[in-house]
C-alpha cells in the first residue's frame, strides 16, 4: 500500500510538472508573440535586452536568412567535396612499398603516403581562420598576376568560393584520417579471402574494404559537417557572407553586439541540432551508431 501511494504521489508531481511546463511555454510564446509586434511597429532600437533582440533581429532577418543559408552550403558543399577529395588522399595514405614492387614503385608508394601525411599533418596543426587568409591571398594574387582586375577576379574567385575551398580542403585532412580508420577496422580476414579468390589489392580495396570503411565512416562524416557548420564562422575575416558575418553587420547598423549575438548563437545553436537529429535519424535507417553534437577540430 505504501509503495503504491508513494507510485501516485510521484504520478501527480510528474504530472504537475509537465502542466507548469506547458503553462510557462504558452505564457512565453504569449509574451514573444507580443514583443514581436510592439517591435515591428518601432522606429528605433529599444534600451530592453530581450526586445532589442528581437527587433534587430526582425530588421536584419533579410542578412541574417542569407547569412544561414550560405553557412549550410558552406557546410554542405564543403563537407560533400572533402569526401570525394579525402577519398583520393586516404588511397595515397595507405600505400606502403611491398617486397615484389619495383624500385620505381617503391618510391611512388612512399611518395604518395608521405605527401598524405604531411597534408594531414599541416592542415590538422594549423588553424582554418590562418587557413581561410592564406587560401584566399595566394588565389588573388594568382589570378592579379594574369593581368585581372580587381573586379573581374572577385567574380572568379569570389568570397563564397574561396571560403569553400577553404571548409573542404580544411575537412579533408579530418575525413582522410576517418577514412583510414574505417579501412583499418575492417577484419583483415575479408581482405585475405578476397585475394584468396584472385583480386588483386586494388580490386580488394575498392570492392571489399572501401565500401565497408564508408559504411563505418558515416557518422564522423556527419559529424564534420556539423563541425563546419560552427567552424564556418571564420570565414568571416576574409568577407564571406555567413551568419557571423551577417551578425556583425547588423551589429554595425544599430551600433548593439550582445543582443544580435545572442540570436546569433541561438541561430547556430538551432541548425547543430536540427543536424544532429537529421544525422540521428539517418544513423537508425543505416542501422548505425549515432552521436551528439560533436566539438569543434
Amino acid at each position: 500500500m505504501k509503495k503504491e501511494a508513494n507510485n501516485n504521489r510521484l504520478r501527480i508531481l510528474k504530472a504537475a510538472a509537465w502542466i507548469a511546463g506547458i503553462a510557462l511555454l504558452i505564457w512565453c510564446g504569449i509574451r514573444f508573440a507580443e514583443t514581436v509586434r510592439v517591435c515591428r511597429d518601432l522606429d528605433k532600437n529599444p534600451q530592453s535586452f530581450g526586445a532589442s533582440m528581437v527587433y534587430m533581429t526582425l530588421k536584419g532577418k533579410d542578412m541574417l536568412i542569407t547569412g544561414v543559408w550560405t553557412t549550410v552550403r558552406l557546410a554542405l558543399l564543403g563537407t560533400a567535396i572533402a569526401f570525394v577529395l579525402a577519398i583520393l588522399l586516404v588511397f595515397l595514405r595507405v600505400q606502403e612499398p611491398n617486397k615484389r614492387d619495383k624500385e620505381a614503385v617503391k618510391a611512388l608508394k612512399w611518395l604518395a603516403s608521405h605527401f598524405a601525411r604531411l597534408y594531414v599533418f599541416v592542415i590538422r596543426g594549423t588553424p582554418m581562420m590562418v587557413q581561410a587568409l592564406i587560401f584566399y591571398y595566394f588565389g588573388f594574387n594568382l589570378f592579379k598576376r594574369t593581368g585581372m582586375t580587381v573586379t573581374e577576379i572577385n567574380h572568379v574567385w569570389s568570397f563564397f568560393i574561396s571560403g569553400l575551398c577553404t571548409v573542404a580542403l580544411n575537412s579533408t585532412a579530418y575525413l582522410t584520417e576517418v577514412l583510414r580508420g574505417g579501412i583499418l577496422a575492417v577484419d583483415r580476414g575479408q581482405t585475405e579471402a578476397a585475394r584468396s579468390l584472385g583480386m588483386t589489392n586494388w580490386q580488394t580495396m575498392l570492392k571489399v574494404v572501401f565500401p565497408q570503411a564508408v559504411k563505418n565512416s558515416i557518422p564522423a562524416i556527419g559529424n564534420e559537417f556539423i563541425i563546419n557548420i560552427k567552424d564556418s564562422s571564420v570565414l568571416s575575416v576574409i568577407g564571406v557572407m555567413d551568419l557571423m558575418y551577417a551578425t556583425k553587420s547588423v551589429s554595425g547598423i544599430y551600433f548593439r553586439s550582445l543582443e544580435i549575438y545572442c540570436v546569433a548563437a541561438l541561430l547556430y545553436l538551432v541548425l547543430t541540432w536540427l543536424s544532429s537529429l537529421l544525422l540521428k535519424w539517418l544513423g537508425k535507417k543505416l542501422d548505425m551508431p549515432v552521436r551528439g553534437i560533436p566539438s569543434s577540430n
